[in-house]
């Protein structure tokens, strides 16, 4: 083999295996910011309810309806073990797959808006889980990988929200519990909503590099407090960069 042909193809096959290492570990870090999220709110004794990850990326190669039909049945073979359904919403035509097993369900949404204007594709994976433990989080991580590997081809963010409830925090303390969790996450807040039974604040912490923009500066952690007027229980949803849930 030519020499110059030789070297060129040792450093193609290093860069890579460099990307390759490099989007793997984004990943991994990224959404291993769920354990980080537990770990806190179990050290303030606080039971996880619920947990999710979204993740979101948009698909350029998506030109027509020939492309759309030819992804979704790229979809379908590559995850078989989901029931897919073909929806139109108006003028966006979307393919929605979900997968139960346990107490995780899975939902990939590949979504197409093939207006004059503009043609728009994206593929969305939202993931939810009941209560939390680290057993049952191991068990999981590497399919989430396998799932993030085969879904998206650049390294898009991903949303990470848990969900769970105080018992005893009266409406008075809202706005003093919030305090004590942006303490927790070492959070300094960016801005906030204070209400009758309802407090929510953005706040930026070292723990995570992921950020998005507001007009004043970066954050990367929601926090939401709300009293249900049920024996006294607050509903807690606190989520990073931002909460993608209801709250």
């Amino acid at each position: 083999m030519n020499k110059k042909i030789s070297v060129f193809l040792a450093i193609f096959i290093l860069a890579l295996f460099i990307y390759h290492g490099n989007y793997v570990s984004q990943a991994q870090s990224n959404d291993r910011t769920i354990v980080q999220l537990a770990q806190v709110l179990q050290q303030q004794e606080i039971d996880v309810d619920e947990w999710s990850l979204y993740a979101k990326e948009e698909v350029t190669s998506i030109q027509d309806e020939d492309d759309f039909y030819k992804k979704i049945n790229e979809l379908k073979r590559v995850f078989s073990g989901f029931n897919w359904e073909l929806k139109r919403e108006r003028e966006v035509w979307k393919a929605v797959g979900l997968n139960v097993s346990g107490s995780i369900t899975e939902k990939i949404t590949f979504a197409y808006t093939p207006t004059k204007k503009m043609k728009h594709a994206y593929i969305l994976y939202h993931v939810t889980g009941i209560g939390w433990s680290n057993d049952k989080w191991r068990s999981y991580e590497e399919m989430f990988q396998a799932r993030y590997d085969k879904l998206f081809l650049s390294n898009p963010i991903i949303f990470s929200c848990i969900k769970g409830e105080l018992d005893d925090k009266m409406e008075s303390v809202l706005s003093l519990e919030i305090d004590h969790l942006l303490k927790a996450f070492h959070a300094t807040p960016v801005e906030s909503i204070t209400e009758e039974s309802f407090v929510s604040v953005s706040a930026y912490t070292e723990l995570w590099e992921n950020a998005i923009s507001t007009k004043e500066q970066q954050m990367n952690l929601q926090i939401a407090l709300r009293e249900t007027g049920l024996g006294g229980q607050t509903t807690l949803v606190v989520g990073t960069p931002i909460i993608t849930s209801e709250y």
